[in-house]
Order: C-alpha cells, then sequence, then structure tokens
C-alpha cells in the first residue's frame, strides 16, 4: 500500500502522524516536500548530547514488514539527509539515509541505536536520488538501497529486540546548517520481510 494515496496539499492520510512536524511541508502530485529546520536530526551519541528532534512521517507497523520510499534531495550541509525509519523509542530505533558527507560525496549511510548511535557508510550514489528499502523479520532488520527500484543493494543487517509494533517512518534532517529539501515521490508497506537479506530477493 502506498500510504500517500491518501494525502494531498497539508492533509495527511488518517494511517500518518508526524513526530516533530517541520514548519514546511507539503503533497502534490509529486508526492511530499519537506524542508528540515537547521540542527535537527536523530542521533543519540555516548560521549555528548545528541539530536532527537528530525521531523518524521510515520505509521504504526505490527510484526514483519517491507518499506520502500524514493527520495530526492538537495543536500546543503554535512549530514543533510532523507531518510527511511523503524522506531520503538528514542533509545531504539534505526535509519538508512541518502547523506551528504563532510566534502560532499553522497553516501547510503545508515544508522543504528540500540541506546546509543552507531554510523555507518556505505557505497557512494551517483546523486542526490535513490530508492530506499527497510525490511523486518522478527527482531532481524535489513537495509538496502536501489537506483531503478529494481535492483537492490544490500547496506546491512542487524538483529534488534523490538516491540512488536513500532513506527515506521520518513524523515527528512539538517543536523547543522539550513538550506536542505526533501522530496518523496511514494511511501510503501507489505506485510512480509524480504526473504534474502544478502541478495535483497
Amino acid at each position: 500500500m502506498n500510504l500517500f494515496e491518501g494525502c494531498s496539499a497539508e492533509k495527511l492520510d488518517t494511517r500518518l502522524s508526524w513526530l516533530h512536524e517541520p514548519k514546511q511541508w507539503r503533497f502534490d502530485d509529486g508526492g511530499l516536500s519537506v524542508v528540515p529546520e537547521a540542527k535537527t536530526d536523530f542521533y543519540r551519541p555516548n560521549d555528548r548530547d545528541g539530536k532527537d528532534n528530525a521531523a518524521l512521517l510515520y505509521t504504526e507497523v505490527s510484526g514483519d514488514f517491507t518499506a520502500v520510499t524514493h527520495a530526492t534531495a538537495e543536500l546543503v550541509g554535512f549530514g543533510d539527509a532523507a531518510a527511511l525509519t523503524v522506531r520503538a523509542d528514542e533509545k531504539k530505533w534505526a535509519k538508512i539515509c541518502l547523506e551528504r558527507s563532510p566534502v560532499g560525496e553522497i553516501a547510503a549511510v545508515s544508522v543504528v541505536t540500540n541506546p546509543f548511535s552507531d554510523d555507518a557508510n556505505n557505497e557512494l550514489v551517483p546523486g542526490p536520488e535513490c530508492f530506499l528499502r527497510l525490511t523486518r523479520k522478527g527482531d532481524t532488520f535489513g537495509m538496502f538501497y536501489s537506483l531503478d527500484g529494481k535492483l537492490w543493494r544490500f547496506v546491512r543487517s542487524f538483529v534488534m529486540a523490538a516491540p512488536k509494533t513500532v513506527m515506521v517512518g520518513i524523515h527528512a534532517q539538517a543536523p547543522f546548517v539550513g538550506g536542505c529539501r526533501v522530496s518523496f515521490r511514494s511511501f510503501e508497506i507489505v506485510p512480509t520481510a524480504v526473504a534474502d537479506f544478502r541478495s535483497g530477493e
């Protein structure tokens, strides 16, 4: 199901809710556009204060699932990103991002927080546009990205003991400076896991 089908202008489908609603967001024929405010992020380091204030549009999902979104972004500052996220609470969550590096490269980046955040950079992406996919099978999760929505590149798998019902959503972040703009063309969820995490099929 594409959860954007019941959305229009500044009206959400009844299954969707904002965690930290941004000041600027809107639906049009191209999907959802979000302008994240500066100094917004999901990141929980163990040695300093983190941030838990990114603009997350989510639905609640029970059991196994696979979520897919297509994102394009104007990534201005380091850490600016469009992301697909699973969240139990502020100390237990994970995200797969289309993200800008400190030197301006764009990469598939993943973060798992349980209760502190790691940070794993995957492959470079040719431009600020790709599909992102997140899947759950029991307490095992998998992350992938794709340039065409058909051939999926494995990013990582991990085990995270999470409640049966979790928040699954898309978010935009701008950890340091303003100016980022993100567009999500679709947000689809099915109640089954990817069969083979390594191959993505």
